[in-house]
Protein backbone atom coordinates (compact mmCIF):
# COMPACT_ATOMS: atom_id res chain seq x y z
CA UNK A 1 0.00 0.00 0.00
CA UNK A 2 1.23 3.79 -0.92
CA UNK A 3 0.80 6.11 2.11
CA UNK A 4 1.12 9.33 2.75
CA UNK A 5 1.20 10.89 6.40
CA UNK A 6 0.75 14.34 7.07
CA UNK A 7 2.72 15.32 10.54
CA UNK A 8 2.78 18.61 12.28
CA UNK A 9 5.83 17.05 14.28
CA UNK A 10 8.46 13.88 13.36
CA UNK A 11 11.17 13.25 15.51
CA UNK A 12 14.02 14.27 15.38
CA UNK A 13 13.27 17.23 13.91
CA UNK A 14 10.71 17.98 16.85
CA UNK A 15 13.14 17.68 19.80
CA UNK A 16 11.14 16.38 23.06
CA UNK A 17 7.51 15.64 21.59
CA UNK A 18 4.99 13.01 22.02
CA UNK A 19 3.54 13.22 18.28
CA UNK A 20 7.10 13.50 16.87
CA UNK A 21 8.03 10.30 18.57
CA UNK A 22 5.37 8.36 17.50
CA UNK A 23 4.73 9.46 14.02
CA UNK A 24 8.55 8.86 13.18
CA UNK A 25 8.50 5.38 14.34
CA UNK A 26 4.90 4.13 13.37
CA UNK A 27 6.32 5.23 9.88
CA UNK A 28 9.16 3.37 10.01
CA UNK A 29 7.40 -0.02 11.73
CA UNK A 30 4.90 0.27 8.37
CA UNK A 31 7.77 0.96 5.94
CA UNK A 32 10.34 -1.29 7.38
CA UNK A 33 8.11 -4.23 8.73
CA UNK A 34 5.26 -3.79 7.21
CA UNK A 35 6.27 -3.52 3.32
CA UNK A 36 4.44 -0.54 2.99
CA UNK A 37 5.46 2.92 0.76
CA UNK A 38 5.77 5.94 3.21
CA UNK A 39 5.43 9.22 1.93
CA UNK A 40 5.47 12.00 4.57
CA UNK A 41 4.42 15.62 4.86
CA UNK A 42 6.05 17.57 7.17
CA UNK A 43 4.02 20.57 8.24
CA UNK A 44 6.32 21.30 10.94
CA UNK A 45 8.99 24.17 11.87
CA UNK A 46 11.70 24.96 9.19
CA UNK A 47 15.11 23.65 9.92
CA UNK A 48 18.65 23.79 8.13
CA UNK A 49 19.06 20.02 8.53
CA UNK A 50 15.66 18.91 6.39
CA UNK A 51 17.49 17.75 3.45
CA UNK A 52 20.01 15.53 5.14
CA UNK A 53 16.97 14.53 7.02
CA UNK A 54 15.16 13.78 4.13
CA UNK A 55 18.02 12.13 2.18
CA UNK A 56 18.27 10.11 5.75
CA UNK A 57 14.55 8.99 5.55
CA UNK A 58 15.38 8.05 1.70
CA UNK A 59 17.54 5.56 2.68
CA UNK A 60 15.32 3.94 5.48
CA UNK A 61 12.69 3.70 2.35
CA UNK A 62 10.77 6.54 3.52
CA UNK A 63 10.17 10.06 1.27
CA UNK A 64 10.01 13.36 2.88
CA UNK A 65 8.21 16.26 1.82
CA UNK A 66 7.94 19.89 3.86
CA UNK A 67 4.52 21.66 3.38
CA UNK A 68 5.78 24.58 5.09
CA UNK A 69 6.43 28.85 4.21
CA UNK A 70 10.05 30.17 4.42
CA UNK A 71 10.54 31.10 7.97
CA UNK A 72 7.64 29.18 8.96
CA UNK A 73 4.84 31.64 8.44
CA UNK A 74 2.43 28.99 7.96
CA UNK A 75 2.76 27.98 11.81
CA UNK A 76 0.25 30.91 13.64
CA UNK A 77 -2.02 30.34 10.72
CA UNK A 78 -3.96 27.24 10.88
CA UNK A 79 -6.41 27.25 8.51
CA UNK A 80 -3.70 28.87 6.04
CA UNK A 81 -1.59 25.35 7.00
CA UNK A 82 -4.69 23.41 6.25
CA UNK A 83 -4.99 24.83 2.72
CA UNK A 84 -1.65 23.94 2.20
CA UNK A 85 -1.90 20.82 2.64
CA UNK A 86 -4.80 20.49 0.80
CA UNK A 87 -3.06 21.84 -1.99
CA UNK A 88 -0.50 19.58 -1.88
CA UNK A 89 -2.46 16.10 -1.77
CA UNK A 90 -4.14 16.08 -5.00
CA UNK A 91 -2.50 14.46 -8.03
CA UNK A 92 -0.46 12.21 -5.60
CA UNK A 93 -1.38 8.45 -6.11
CA UNK A 94 -1.51 7.17 -2.21
CA UNK A 95 -3.74 4.60 -1.15
CA UNK A 96 -4.54 5.90 2.35
CA UNK A 97 -3.43 8.97 3.97
CA UNK A 98 -3.02 9.57 7.76
CA UNK A 99 -3.20 12.67 9.51
CA UNK A 100 -3.67 13.47 13.01
CA UNK A 101 -6.08 15.50 14.25
CA UNK A 102 -4.08 17.72 16.45
CA UNK A 103 -4.18 21.09 15.28
CA UNK A 104 -6.19 19.67 12.31
CA UNK A 105 -3.72 19.63 9.32
CA UNK A 106 -6.06 17.63 7.10
CA UNK A 107 -9.36 19.73 7.82
CA UNK A 108 -9.40 21.44 4.21
CA UNK A 109 -8.63 18.48 2.43
CA UNK A 110 -11.11 16.29 3.74
CA UNK A 111 -13.68 19.53 3.37
CA UNK A 112 -12.88 19.17 -0.38
CA UNK A 113 -12.05 15.87 -1.16
CA UNK A 114 -14.58 14.08 -3.82
CA UNK A 115 -15.21 10.34 -4.87
CA UNK A 116 -12.48 8.24 -6.01
CA UNK A 117 -10.28 9.79 -3.01
CA UNK A 118 -7.40 7.48 -1.34
CA UNK A 119 -9.12 6.28 2.40
CA UNK A 120 -7.93 9.01 4.88
CA UNK A 121 -7.40 7.80 8.85
CA UNK A 122 -6.87 9.76 11.66
CA UNK A 123 -4.46 9.04 14.57
CA UNK A 124 -5.41 10.50 17.44
CA UNK A 125 -2.60 12.29 19.72
CA UNK A 126 -4.83 14.52 21.63
CA UNK A 127 -6.94 17.65 20.37
CA UNK A 128 -5.91 21.42 21.41
CA UNK A 129 -8.94 21.06 23.49
CA UNK A 130 -8.14 17.97 25.59
CA UNK A 131 -4.61 19.80 26.03
CA UNK A 132 -6.28 22.90 27.08
CA UNK A 133 -8.17 21.47 29.32
CA UNK A 134 -5.79 19.89 31.45
CA UNK A 135 -3.72 23.04 31.57
CA UNK A 136 -7.49 24.49 32.80
CA UNK A 137 -6.65 27.27 29.62
CA UNK A 138 -9.94 26.34 27.29
CA UNK A 139 -11.38 29.63 25.39
CA UNK A 140 -14.88 29.94 24.27
CA UNK A 141 -13.94 32.08 20.82
CA UNK A 142 -11.61 33.27 19.14
CA UNK A 143 -8.93 31.42 16.55
CA UNK A 144 -7.77 28.96 19.26
CA UNK A 145 -12.12 27.86 19.72
CA UNK A 146 -12.41 27.28 15.69
CA UNK A 147 -8.99 24.97 16.08
CA UNK A 148 -11.15 23.04 18.81
CA UNK A 149 -14.20 22.67 15.83
CA UNK A 150 -11.81 22.25 13.00
CA UNK A 151 -9.91 18.84 15.04
CA UNK A 152 -13.74 17.62 15.33
CA UNK A 153 -14.16 17.55 12.41
CA UNK A 154 -11.12 16.27 11.10
CA UNK A 155 -12.13 12.97 13.65
CA UNK A 156 -15.95 12.63 12.58
CA UNK A 157 -15.34 13.14 8.85
CA UNK A 158 -12.26 10.24 8.87
CA UNK A 159 -12.53 7.26 7.09
CA UNK A 160 -11.64 5.80 10.26
CA UNK A 161 -9.54 6.45 13.39
CA UNK A 162 -6.86 4.96 15.89
CA UNK A 163 -6.50 6.34 18.92
CA UNK A 164 -3.36 4.85 20.99
CA UNK A 165 -5.49 4.54 24.05
CA UNK A 166 -9.21 3.56 25.47
CA UNK A 167 -9.15 6.52 27.53
CA UNK A 168 -9.05 8.95 24.85
CA UNK A 169 -11.53 7.48 22.73
CA UNK A 170 -14.23 7.77 25.73
CA UNK A 171 -13.12 11.59 26.27
CA UNK A 172 -14.15 12.34 22.90
CA UNK A 173 -17.39 10.19 22.95
CA UNK A 174 -18.15 12.02 26.21
CA UNK A 175 -18.45 15.12 24.07
CA UNK A 176 -20.61 14.16 21.95
CA UNK A 177 -18.21 13.64 18.92
CA UNK A 178 -19.62 11.37 16.35
CA UNK A 179 -16.48 9.08 15.62
CA UNK A 180 -16.22 6.74 12.44
CA UNK A 181 -17.24 3.23 12.62
CA UNK A 182 -13.95 1.84 12.63
CA UNK A 183 -12.31 3.64 15.78
CA UNK A 184 -10.00 1.00 17.59
CA UNK A 185 -7.46 1.22 19.95
CA UNK A 186 -3.92 0.53 19.09
CA UNK A 187 -0.79 1.45 21.44
CA UNK A 188 2.15 4.19 19.94
CA UNK A 189 5.08 2.98 18.68
CA UNK A 190 7.75 4.26 21.18
CA UNK A 191 11.27 2.93 19.39
CA UNK A 192 12.33 1.59 16.46
CA UNK A 193 10.30 -1.82 15.58
CA UNK A 194 13.55 -3.78 15.23
CA UNK A 195 14.78 -3.21 18.24
CA UNK A 196 11.71 -3.19 20.12
CA UNK A 197 11.03 -6.79 18.58
CA UNK A 198 14.39 -8.14 19.80
CA UNK A 199 13.14 -6.77 23.43
CA UNK A 200 11.24 -9.03 25.42
CA UNK A 201 11.63 -7.90 28.51
CA UNK A 202 13.82 -4.81 30.06
CA UNK A 203 17.07 -4.18 29.38
CA UNK A 204 18.33 -3.54 33.29
CA UNK A 205 17.23 -5.42 36.46
CA UNK A 206 14.79 -3.94 38.92
CA UNK A 207 16.69 -1.59 41.30
CA UNK A 208 15.75 -2.75 44.85
CA UNK A 209 17.60 0.20 46.61
CA UNK A 210 16.03 3.50 47.61
CA UNK A 211 16.32 5.79 44.71
CA UNK A 212 19.17 8.13 45.20
CA UNK A 213 17.70 11.08 42.53
CA UNK A 214 14.05 11.88 41.90
CA UNK A 215 13.32 12.67 38.21
CA UNK A 216 10.25 14.41 37.07
CA UNK A 217 9.95 13.73 33.36
CA UNK A 218 7.94 15.94 31.32
CA UNK A 219 7.31 19.51 29.96
CA UNK A 220 7.34 22.16 32.88
CA UNK A 221 3.97 22.81 32.57
CA UNK A 222 0.58 22.25 34.92
CA UNK A 223 -1.20 19.31 33.26
CA UNK A 224 2.42 17.16 33.16
CA UNK A 225 1.64 17.46 36.81
CA UNK A 226 4.48 20.24 37.92
CA UNK A 227 2.41 21.78 40.55
CA UNK A 228 1.48 18.24 42.13
CA UNK A 229 5.31 16.76 41.82
CA UNK A 230 6.38 20.02 43.54
CA UNK A 231 3.30 19.89 46.36
CA UNK A 232 3.96 16.33 47.49
CA UNK A 233 8.13 16.80 47.54
CA UNK A 234 7.20 20.01 49.77
CA UNK A 235 4.60 16.97 52.03
CA UNK A 236 7.48 14.73 52.56
CA UNK A 237 9.63 14.57 55.73
CA UNK A 238 13.42 17.02 55.50
CA UNK A 239 15.33 13.57 56.01
CA UNK A 240 13.95 11.54 53.34
CA UNK A 241 14.93 14.46 51.07
CA UNK A 242 18.58 15.29 52.68
CA UNK A 243 21.43 14.16 50.03
CA UNK A 244 19.27 13.65 47.69
CA UNK A 245 19.14 15.13 43.93
CA UNK A 246 15.86 16.48 42.53
CA UNK A 247 15.91 16.63 38.39
CA UNK A 248 13.47 17.98 35.79
CA UNK A 249 13.77 16.62 32.24
CA UNK A 250 11.88 18.34 29.74
CA UNK A 251 11.46 21.85 27.79
CA UNK A 252 9.79 24.65 29.73
CA UNK A 253 6.02 25.27 28.99
CA UNK A 254 4.20 27.24 31.07
CA UNK A 255 6.96 27.41 34.01
CA UNK A 256 10.49 28.28 34.46
CA UNK A 257 13.09 26.57 36.37
CA UNK A 258 13.17 29.96 38.31
CA UNK A 259 9.83 29.45 39.14
CA UNK A 260 10.26 25.98 40.13
CA UNK A 261 13.21 26.69 42.11
CA UNK A 262 10.79 29.57 44.17
CA UNK A 263 7.96 26.88 44.82
CA UNK A 264 10.58 24.39 46.32
CA UNK A 265 12.55 27.07 48.38
CA UNK A 266 10.56 26.19 51.51
CA UNK A 267 12.49 22.91 51.63
CA UNK A 268 15.11 24.68 53.17
CA UNK A 269 16.47 22.47 55.56
CA UNK A 270 16.42 19.43 53.52
CA UNK A 271 18.28 21.15 50.74
CA UNK A 272 18.07 18.36 47.67
CA UNK A 273 20.23 19.60 44.42
CA UNK A 274 17.67 20.64 41.98
CA UNK A 275 18.75 20.35 38.68
CA UNK A 276 17.11 21.34 35.20
CA UNK A 277 17.64 19.39 31.97
CA UNK A 278 15.47 21.33 29.05
CA UNK A 279 16.67 20.75 25.99
CA UNK A 280 17.42 17.16 25.54
CA UNK A 281 15.83 15.07 22.91
CA UNK A 282 14.09 11.96 23.48
CA UNK A 283 16.78 9.89 23.34
CA UNK A 284 18.99 11.65 25.28
CA UNK A 285 16.14 11.98 27.96
CA UNK A 286 15.63 7.79 27.60
CA UNK A 287 19.89 7.67 28.13
CA UNK A 288 19.61 9.83 31.07
CA UNK A 289 16.71 8.16 32.71
CA UNK A 290 18.53 4.63 32.66
CA UNK A 291 21.45 5.42 35.12
CA UNK A 292 21.34 3.89 38.10
CA UNK A 293 19.58 5.02 41.52
CA UNK A 294 16.70 7.39 39.39
CA UNK A 295 13.05 7.30 39.33
CA UNK A 296 11.32 9.02 36.96
CA UNK A 297 8.16 10.61 38.50
CA UNK A 298 5.14 11.61 35.58
CA UNK A 299 2.05 12.81 37.61
CA UNK A 300 0.25 14.22 34.32
CA UNK A 301 -3.20 15.19 35.17
CA UNK A 302 -4.26 14.01 32.31
CA UNK A 303 -2.87 11.84 29.83
CA UNK A 304 -3.45 10.09 26.43
CA UNK A 305 -1.18 7.29 25.66
CA UNK A 306 2.04 8.52 27.53
CA UNK A 307 5.44 8.28 25.49
CA UNK A 308 7.17 8.55 28.72
CA UNK A 309 5.86 5.07 29.96
CA UNK A 310 6.66 3.39 27.19
CA UNK A 311 9.54 4.44 27.46
CA UNK A 312 10.01 3.45 31.04
CA UNK A 313 8.58 0.08 30.05
CA UNK A 314 10.85 -0.71 27.46
CA UNK A 315 14.04 0.34 29.07
CA UNK A 316 13.25 -1.58 32.36
CA UNK A 317 13.19 2.30 34.03
CA UNK A 318 11.49 2.26 37.29
CA UNK A 319 8.64 4.70 37.58
CA UNK A 320 6.09 6.48 39.30
CA UNK A 321 3.55 7.60 36.50
CA UNK A 322 -0.20 9.28 37.02
CA UNK A 323 -3.38 6.48 37.22
CA UNK A 324 -5.06 9.31 35.31
CA UNK A 325 -5.66 8.79 31.55
CA UNK A 326 -4.36 6.08 29.36
CA UNK A 327 -0.93 5.37 31.05
CA UNK A 328 -2.30 2.28 32.92
CA UNK A 329 -3.10 0.68 30.08
CA UNK A 330 0.52 0.24 29.03
CA UNK A 331 1.18 -1.82 31.15
CA UNK A 332 0.43 -5.24 32.56
CA UNK A 333 -2.99 -5.27 34.96
CA UNK A 334 -0.10 -6.63 38.08
CA UNK A 335 2.07 -3.62 37.25
CA UNK A 336 -0.50 -1.34 39.04
CA UNK A 337 1.61 -0.27 41.88
CA UNK A 338 3.69 2.05 39.08
CA UNK A 339 0.32 4.20 38.69
CA UNK A 340 -0.77 6.84 41.40
CA UNK A 341 -3.72 9.55 41.76
CA UNK A 342 -2.23 12.61 40.05
CA UNK A 343 -2.51 14.26 43.72
CA UNK A 344 -0.54 15.86 45.98
CA UNK A 345 -0.45 13.69 49.16
CA UNK A 346 -1.01 10.73 47.67
CA UNK A 347 1.93 11.06 45.69
CA UNK A 348 3.99 12.20 48.74
CA UNK A 349 2.61 8.92 50.44
CA UNK A 350 3.70 6.75 47.40
CA UNK A 351 7.40 8.36 47.09
CA UNK A 352 7.51 8.39 51.13
CA UNK A 353 7.17 4.62 50.86
CA UNK A 354 9.98 4.20 48.02
CA UNK A 355 12.49 6.44 49.42
CA UNK A 356 12.35 4.54 52.20
CA UNK A 357 12.13 0.69 51.04
CA UNK A 358 12.64 0.87 47.36
CA UNK A 359 10.50 1.15 43.64
CA UNK A 360 8.07 -0.71 42.44
CA UNK A 361 8.60 -2.98 39.46
CA UNK A 362 9.81 -3.91 37.46
CA UNK A 363 7.21 -3.58 35.12
CA UNK A 364 6.67 -4.97 31.40
CA UNK A 365 4.73 -3.78 28.40
CA UNK A 366 1.12 -4.88 27.89
CA UNK A 367 1.74 -5.28 24.28
CA UNK A 368 4.32 -6.71 21.81
CA UNK A 369 5.55 -4.81 18.96
CA UNK A 370 4.36 -7.70 16.38
CA UNK A 371 1.00 -7.12 18.33
CA UNK A 372 0.89 -3.38 17.32
CA UNK A 373 2.08 -4.05 13.48
CA UNK A 374 -0.35 -6.58 12.76
CA UNK A 375 -3.44 -4.81 14.39
CA UNK A 376 -1.98 -1.54 11.82
CA UNK A 377 -1.79 -4.02 8.42
CA UNK A 378 -5.43 -5.52 9.74
CA UNK A 379 -6.84 -1.49 10.12
CA UNK A 380 -4.73 -0.43 6.50
CA UNK A 381 -6.48 -3.88 5.01
CA UNK A 382 -10.06 -3.29 5.78
CA UNK A 383 -9.69 0.50 5.08
CA UNK A 384 -7.75 -0.50 1.17
CA UNK A 385 -10.83 -2.78 0.77
CA UNK A 386 -13.45 -0.55 1.19
CA UNK A 387 -12.11 2.38 -0.20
Amino acid sequence: MDIGVITREFSPLTRNGGIGTAMRFLCEALAKAGGHRLTVYYTGRPSLRMGAFARQMQRRGIAFRPIIAPLGLLLHDQRRRSRAVAKALPGTRHDCLLFHEFMADGWCYLQQRGPGAPACGMVTHGSAMWVDEGNGVVVADGPRAQVYAMERQCCEQADFLVSPSRYLLDWMRGRGWKLPAQSQVIPNFTSPYAESAETASPRRGRDTAPPRELVFFGRLEERKGLRVFCDALLLLPPELLAGRRVTFLGREGGYTPEQVRDWLAPLGEAEPRLDFHTNLDAPAARAYLCGEGRLAVMPSLRENSPCVVSECLESGIPFLASASGGGPELARPEDADCFVEPDAAKLASRLGHILGSGPPGPALPRHAPQELLAAWQEVLGRAAAEA
